[in-house]
């Protein structure tokens, strides 16, 4: 089997690929076959197609954005991949979006990629022409069903969550020392600063807990790309405006190192998505350091949580619902340790082997399609 994935820092489904591929090597002979996005080069494309197409099944770590700056990028992108790509091929579409429009409006660029049909490709085509199709939350499999995927070649596998790496009080304390966040309480935010978060919310929630040791927000990560640092200026301009300049502490992208123990700082961890349309990896790597988790009560969230049992679920864009849901947690250490307990079993039951062996039989059901 070949793997086509990214494998460089500050992205999510690498980190995902690398807690996943020890696992399944353990089930099949894997080799990796770096992705590079936005590498529109046909020869290089096509070379990679060839490399895949040695395998018994190819194995695509996909995301709108790794093939293409626009649509039609994307378009050309993939119609030349999968028509090079001879042996059987699995997608993990890591993001489902919803439908979009029959027909792009626009200009020359848009005239161009409605005619290499770049709605369908966007769609439906992509996912349709694959021996089997990896999703990671019910509502997304329904996105893709409902666009005339074929039921029995999608299939929905949890994200695995990776080990825990344990971690000293001492690295503990040196973390809070070196970011100055003392003894107050920590409300963390772990991940990229982009715009699917909604640190607003969090910030407003924080400013309605009427508390003598005020807790820190930390957000332990920064902008993945030049484009989001209006984003974190928006989260200095909003902890301005709330009187929450002095408690918000944004540390900028963390070597992978320094994740477990920046978890481990936080009190409580906040999930404060906005979007239905991927399903949060640094979610998991919280469960993974066994931490008590406040989401946004979004459908793929919601699934999760009917599984495990390991969230404290808000509504959206309610404020006051997060504000009261964690003065609760920070006033009651025997709460936070019940979800910090249903967080390590959640981990135990969708571990990283647990998600190879359902992926190794998406595998074996991707050659039978194609025999």
């Amino acid at each position: 089997m070949k793997f086509y994935t990214t494998v460089g820092a500050r992205c999510g489904i690498a980190d995902y690929s690398a807690a996943l591929l020890p696992a399944l090597c353990a089930h099949v002979a894997v080799e990796t076959v770096v992705l590079r996005p936005n590498r529109l080069n046909p020869f290089a494309l096509a070379l990679d197609a060839r490399r895949l197409s040695a395998a018994d099944v190819a194995h695509v770590q996909h995301t709108y954005s790794f093939f293409g700056v626009d649509q039609l990028t994307y378009t050309l992108a993939w119609r030349l991949l999968r028509a090079a790509i001879r042996a059987p091929l699995v997608i993990t579409a890591h993001t489902v979006r919803p439908p979009g429009p029959a027909r792009y409006d626009g200009g020359l660029g848009a005239a161009l990629a409605n005619a290499v049909g770049a709605p369908a490709w966007h769609d439906v085509e992509t996912f349709r022409r694959a021996e089997a199709v990896i999703v990671h939350a019910s509502l997304h499999r329904d996105r893709l069903l409902a666009r005339g995927v074929s039921p029995d070649r999608c299939v929905v596998v949890a994200p695995p969550v990776p080990p825990r790496v344990l971690v000293d009080a001492a690295a503990v304390k040196t973390f809070r020392d070196r970011y100055r966040l003392g003894t107050r309480p920590v409300v963390g935010v772990f991940g990229f600063v982009e715009r699917s978060k909604r640190f607003a919310l969090v910030l407003d929630a924080l400013a309605e807990l009427p508390r003598a040791d005020a807790p820190v927000l930390l957000v332990a990560g920064g902008p993945r790309l030049t484009e989001h640092d209006e984003v974190l200026a928006g989260v200095r301009a909003d902890a301005a405006r709330a009187g929450l300049a002095d408690r918000l502490v944004v540390t900028g992208y963390l070597p992978p190192a320094d994740v477990p123990v920046a978890l481990e700082t936080m009190d409580v961890v906040v999930v404060p998505y906005a979007t239905e349309d991927s399903v949060s990896y640094s979610l998991h790597v919280a469960l993974a350091q066994g931490r008590p988790v406040v989401a946004t009560a979004l459908a793929p969230l919601c699934e999760l949580q009917q599984r495990g049992g390991c969230l404290a679920l808000v509504q959206p864009d309610d404020a006051r619902d997060l504000a009261k849901t964690l003065g609760t947690l920070l006033d009651d250490p025997g709460a936070r340790g019940r979800l910090a307990q249903a967080a390590r079993a959640y981990a135990r039951a969708s571990s990283a082997d647990v998600a190879a062996r359902r992926t190794v039989e998406v595998y074996a059901h991707a050659r039978e399609v194609r025999r």
